[in-house]
């Protein structure tokens, strides 16, 4: 187990030198607020998660859930992590006051959200829920949904999940077969959802469920989906008709409750409209592209971890000696002296830095846009969160697998045993790729929806973003060729873009869309190349300026140095094929498979 989870220095770096979240107290929103609670939020968050959700991390998994006469239990422990999160308002540090928040920004919340997922997302994931589904309540509920909910869970006395997926209809959702049938001011639910996670557990009194359903007569395919609050009680005590079926037995994230519910099972669940008739997908999606971004956060942290534990483990395992030594007889080496032990390191961690500093962006993009009265500033950042919201779940989720992959490789045999957290890292990670709409799926929105969206404004203001910086760069001659290799990359990306445009244009939809994954990682090494210039700029400024800090901020020049000069390379070398047409999978017969 490592003695850190995280580079606090790092993270200070991001939150006040790159995206500056004082700033945001300029907005009405966030006044109360300064340096001062932004550290004490900081100090507060990271010691609950070393101190009480880290050393649950590897017990919880082995202990799992406990499921039986239709009840879940979680592992012992989680009651008490339960009970410190409301003591501490973590259920809700950004929502309003007028909901018992603290109206943090969301650049703040997402930092220690990614604290504690750092440390154990199985147990954090209880408390997220909660909060998930008051926000799907604050923005489209009735006044009086409101005043019987938010308190509730936001302060962490009822649970929350979202009920989308179906075990006939997953990410294809206009297909789903739940019912939602009017009677005496509310709906009959009938149906049965499957992979909820969170969907039943024992701390909390209550767990509401937002429901995608259709009504009857409701038109085919996702335009018929609507949105139902479904309490497992009642507001008035009585238990509504929401039986969980089964938990699933899964590769990792043991600790955490994934169940099937079944609803109406008696004829007798209970479900109040959410926001209008017909519209639930677009309702839910106010969360599910959240969630995607908090899906990056999950496994970033995850990477951060499993990065910090081979980083002390490989200081500390002596073996070998120097490649260039040849005196058997010489003391062992620690196996951090070793080349390919430190540029697996070195990959670790450009990764986790490049991806944070992604995602702190959007986080703070997302402050932008609901705080700000600047109508312009609001759609600009409307824009770049709609195209970073695929690279921020999808990529973030592939690279986090891989780096754990070298996290475990430093360990040698060891990392194979559960004795030490990595392997379970491994397990856990996995299905970040997979929920919260599949890897390919978010490439396809990508390549799809989002780069042709408006004429391709939020490309073009991404462009500018990009651009920007480089010439930022440009301006500080030891990341002239840094800034290069960035420019490179953009304007590979651009001439791609026009490529498979022509193609897509052309009426060869399947052409265009089997060239998405490949597309999104190429696109995504511009955009993870542009963060670390962000940082390498702020950092050479620092250096040039004569601060006494030169060992982090010549390791954050190099750190980008090494980006820049590794991965950009590997993207453009994706370009070569996504310009060859090369259509071997669509030409594929079944029957050579």
């Amino acid at each position: 187990m490592s003695d850190r989870l995280a580079d606090m220095r790092h993270i200070r770096f991001l939150l006040y030198e790159i995206f500056d979240v004082e700033s945001l107290t300029q907005y009405e929103h966030f006044a109360d607020h300064s340096k001062e609670t932004f550290e004490m939020a900081l100090e507060t968050g990271y010691k609950l998660a070393r101190e009480v959700f880290w050393p649950a991390y590897q017990p919880f998994d082995r202990e799992g859930i406990h499921f039986k006469d239709g009840h879940v239990t979680t592992p012992a422990g989680m009651k008490e992590i339960w009970k410190q999160c409301k003591e501490g308002g973590w259920f809700a540090p950004g929502a309003d006051y007028d909901y018992g928040g603290q109206q943090f920004p969301h650049l703040l919340t997402a930092t220690t959200s990614y604290l504690f997922n750092c440390a154990n997302t199985s147990a954090y994931m209880y408390v997220g829920s909660a909060a998930g589904a008051a926000l799907l309540i604050e923005k489209y509920g009735t006044d009086e949904q409101k005043a019987e909910y938010l308190e509730k869970l936001y302060s962490g006395t009822w649970g929350g999940t979202m009920c989308l997926t179906e075990p006939q209809a997953g990410s294809s959702l206009g297909d789903i077969t739940t019912t939602a049938v009017p009677e005496n001011g509310h709906f009959k639910i009938r149906g049965v959802k499957r992979f909820i996670s969170s969907g039943d557990h024992d701390l909390a009194e209550n767990i509401v469920h937002p429901v995608l359903a259709k009504l009857p007569g409701a038109p085919p395919g996702v335009k018929g989906i609507s949105l139902f609050l479904v309490p497992k009680y009642r507001l008035d005590g009585t238990y509504n008709d929401v039986a969980t079926a089964g938990v699933e037995h899964k590769l990792g994230l043991r600790a955490q409750a994934t169940a099937t519910l079944n609803f109406g099972e008696k004829d007798d669940c209970h479900g109040w409209l959410l926001g209008a008739e017909n519209r639930g997908l677009e309702c839910m999606f106010a969360l599910m592209n959240g969630a995607r971004i908090h899906t990056g956060i999950q496994a970033v942290a995850g990477a951060s971890a499993a990065y910090q534990c081979a980083l002390q483990y490989t200081q500390e395992r002596l073996q070998g000696r120097s490649v260039s030594s040849k005196d058997p007889s010489a003391e062992q080496a620690a196996i951090i002296k070793h080349p390919d032990v430190r540029r697996m390191l070195l990959h670790q961690k450009a990764f986790v830095e490049g991806n944070l500093s992604l995602l702190l962006f959007t986080a703070k993009l997302s402050d932008i846009r609901h705080a700000s009265t600047d109508e312009a500033e609001q759609q600009r950042a409307h824009l770049l969160l709609e195209i970073l919201t695929p690279i921020a779940k999808a990529h973030c989720s592939d690279g986090a697998f891989e780096s754990i992959r070298l996290a475990l490789q430093c360990y040698g045999g060891a990392g194979f045993c559960e004795e030490f957290p990595v392997a379970q890292m491994l397990r856990d990670n996995k299905v970040y790729s997979i929920y919260e709409g599949t890897n390919g799926i978010q490439a396809m929105d990508l390549l799809g929806r989002k780069v042709p969206m408006n004429g391709g404004e939020a490309l073009r203001a991404l462009i500018q973003e990009i651009s920007e910086t480089i010439d930022a760069a440009r301006k500080l001659e030891p990341l002239k060729e840094m800034a290069q290799s960035v420019e490179d990359i953009q304007n590979t990306v651009a001439e791609v873009t026009m490529h498979l445009g022509a193609i897509g244009m052309s009426g060869d939809r399947e052409m265009y869309i089997c060239n998405a994954s490949d597309y999104l990682d190429m696109f995504s090494a511009m955009v993870i190349g542009w963060q670390h210039l962000q940082m390498a700029t702020a950092a050479q400024k620092a250096l040039d300026a004569g601060s006494d800090d030169k060992d982090f901020y010549t390791g954050v020049v190099k750190t980008a140095s090494y980006y820049c000069r590794r991965s950009i390379p590997k993207a453009l070398a994706i370009a070569t094929i996504l310009k060859s047409n090369e259509r071997t999978a669509l030409d594929y017969e079944e029957a050579w498979f």
